[in-house]
C-alpha cells in the first residue's frame, strides 16, 4: 500500500534529510531512502538499515546530499533594513523573497564565467553522449556518432535554456550570520542610516516562522572563485563570488516554477516567532526610537527594542 506524499511527510523528510530517523545512521550518496509508517503508526525516514520496519510506504528516493550547508538551530542571523521596509514587514506579516534575476549581482544563479562556457558545454556534451549510448535497454547501441552528437547537443541546449529560466523561478531572502552586529551591514543595507533597523533572530526561529515550509530551503552561501570552477546544474543559487564573503550570507530559497511575480514574492511569516530582538541604528535620534516603539505597539509586536550596541562609549 502506498500513501500520498503530503505536507506533513514532506516536512518530515526535510527535517530528517541526512540521517535515519530510527537508528540515526548517516545516509550516503546513492543510498535508497524510504519514507513510511512502521507498525506502531509512527512516521519514519530511513535507508535500507531500517527499511524492513516500514509496513506502509509513502515514497522512496535515491539520496543526495543537500546542495548547501544547513545552519545549526542557534546560528544567529540579522536582517538590516530601512524603516519603510520594517513597517511593510509588520503590516504584511510577510518576508519579501526577491526574484533571483532582480538582484544587482549578475552572478545570481550563474554556472560560471561566460569565457569558460565552451568547457561547460563540452563536458555536458560528452556526458550526454555517454548517457544516450548506455541507456538501459540498449535501444541506442546502433546510433551513429553523428546521431549521438545531434541528440547530445539538443540536451545541452535544453540545459542552457533551463539555466535561463531558473533565475526567474528562484526567490531569495537574505540574512547576515554573526553573533554581533556589523557596522558595514548597517551602512550597506540602510539607505538612511539614521533610520535603519535590524532584526535579530536564529536559524531555528526563521525556519519555524516560515511555518516549517518544506519548499523553502535555508542554508549558508558558499563563496568561490569562478575563474577556477563551475557550480552545479541545480545548486548554483548557493554560490557567490569571493568578493562577497564579507556578507556572511545565510539565505532562504524558494523555487516556484509557476510564479508570474515580476520582482518577488511575499511569503507569510509568524513575526512573534521570527523576531527575537529589534535594534535601531547607532546614529538614530531619540524620536526615531520612540516612533519605532509606537509602530511595534500598533502591530502588537511584543519584543524589546534596543539601541545598537555600536553606540557604547570607550575610555582611554
Amino acid at each position: 500500500m502506498t500513501l500520498k506524499h503530503n505536507l506533513v511527510s514532506r516536512r518530515f523528510v526535510e527535517e530528517h534529510h541526512d540521517r535515519c530517523s530510527v537508528c540515526n545512521t548517516e545516509f550516503q550518496d546513492g543510498h535508497t531512502t524510504h519514507l513510511g509508517y512502521i507498525k506502531n503508526g509512527r512516521l519514519v525516514y530511513t535507508s535500507d538499515c531500517c527499511a524492513h520496519e516500514i509496513v506502509t510506504t509513502i515514497i522512496r528516493h535515491i539520496y543526495q546530499k543537500r546542495a548547501y550547508i544547513k545552519p545549526t538551530d542557534e546560528t544567529v542571523l540579522w536582517r538590516f533594513m530601512d524603516f519603510t521596509k520594517f513597517v511593510s514587514l509588520l503590516k504584511d506579516k510577510s518576508l519579501f523573497f526577491t526574484r533571483a534575476d532582480k538582484f544587482e549581482d549578475p552572478f545570481e544563479g550563474a554556472k560560471g564565467l561566460l569565457k569558460n562556457k565552451p568547457k561547460w558545454d563540452n563536458f555536458y556534451k560528452m556526458h550526454m553522449i555517454e548517457a544516450i549510448r548506455t541507456v538501459p535497454g540498449g535501444s541506442n547501441l546502433n546510433k551513429t556518432d553523428k546521431e549521438l552528437l545531434t541528440e547530445a547537443l539538443k540536451l545541452v541546449d535544453s540545459l542552457n535554456q533551463i539555466g535561463k529560466r531558473q533565475v526567474q523561478e528562484a526567490f531569495i531572502n537574505c540574512w547576515y550570520e554573526n553573533e554581533h552586529e556589523s557596522e558595514a551591514m548597517w551602512k550597506l543595507y540602510t539607505s538612511t542610516l539614521e533610520q535603519g533597523i535590524a532584526i535579530k533572530t536564529t536559524y531555528k526561529r526563521l525556519y519555524g516562522s516560515l511555518y516549517r515550509n518544506p519548499s523553502i530551503h535555508i542554508g549558508h552561501v558558499n563563496y568561490i572563485d569562478y575563474e577556477s570552477r563551475f557550480t552545479g546544474i541545480n545548486d548554483s543559487f548557493w554560490y557567490k563570488r569571493k568578493s562577497f564573503e564579507h556578507e556572511r550570507e545565510v539565505r532562504a530559497v524558494l523555487i516556484d516554477h509557476f510564479s508570474k511575480e515580476p520582482f518577488g514574492k511575499m511569503v507569510p511569516v509568524n513575526l512573534s516567532e521570527l523576531i527575537e530582538k529589534v535594534y535601531v541604528s547607532p546614529t538614530s535620534a531619540i524620536w526615531f526610537k520612540d516612533l519605532v516603539k509606537d509602530v511595534m505597539s500598533k502591530y502588537e509586536i511584543k519584543k524589546r527594542l534596543f539601541l545598537s550596541n555600536l553606540t557604547v562609549h570607550p575610555f582611554h
